[in-house]
């Protein structure tokens, strides 16, 4: 895969740009805060304003320092209503994540924002293969795995911890580059 970093992304009605500092205020109001969205996911690095801070200076400092580092801000007009990326970006495979405020669920952001980081995974770094997991209750995350094209491998059993120690299962779904016509 190439090395290329977090580079801007315009779609139709969003833009996934790099998080900048000022940002953070808006990342926490807008979904870090926000308990649906924290509900389905063991990882919640926005979940004070302070971790969101700290969230951010960690994406200011992968830009400087990894070109294999890819984590985009969603705004909606020039606000901040969740995030994207792309992680665990090794050999030929990488893993789409994400999170939008409850706010702008059901209409249509998210499939957005995913089809794009999509084609970004695969036209310009090159992936052979891009895999997602889900909280297996989350079933709106599922539509938008498979509206973007990516295909259910299977259930990975008790696959998350959740912060109050117990496990979820995870539903795994993948796209390869022979899949993307």
């Amino acid at each position: 895969m190439k090395s290329v970093g977090t580079k801007e992304i315009k779609t139709k009605r969003l833009v996934l740009r790099p998080f900048r500092m000022d940002d953070a205020m808006q990342a926490y109001k807008n979904y870090g805060s926000d308990e649906k969205v924290n509900q389905y996911i063991s990882f919640a690095p926005c979940f004070s304003l302070e971790s969101t801070q700290k969230f951010i200076q960690m994406h200011l400092d992968q830009y400087e320092s990894n070109p294999d580092f890819y984590g985009w801000a969603i705004t909606l007009d020039d606000e901040v209503i969740g995030s994207i990326g792309l992680f665990n970006v090794e050999g030929h495979q990488c893993e789409l994540g994400y999170s939008l405020g409850s706010k702008w669920w059901g209409l249509g952001y998210a499939t957005e924002a995913a089809l794009a980081v999509k084609g970004y995974a695969f036209d310009e770094i090159k992936a052979h293969r891009m895999y997602a997991s889900h909280h297996i209750d989350n079933l709106a995350s599922g539509n938008v795995l498979q509206k973007i094209g990516m295909v259910y491998e299977g259930t990975l059993r008790d696959g998350q911890e959740n912060p109050d120690g117990s496990y979820s299962d995870l539903k795994l779904y993948s796209v390869l580059s022979s899949d993307v016509i």
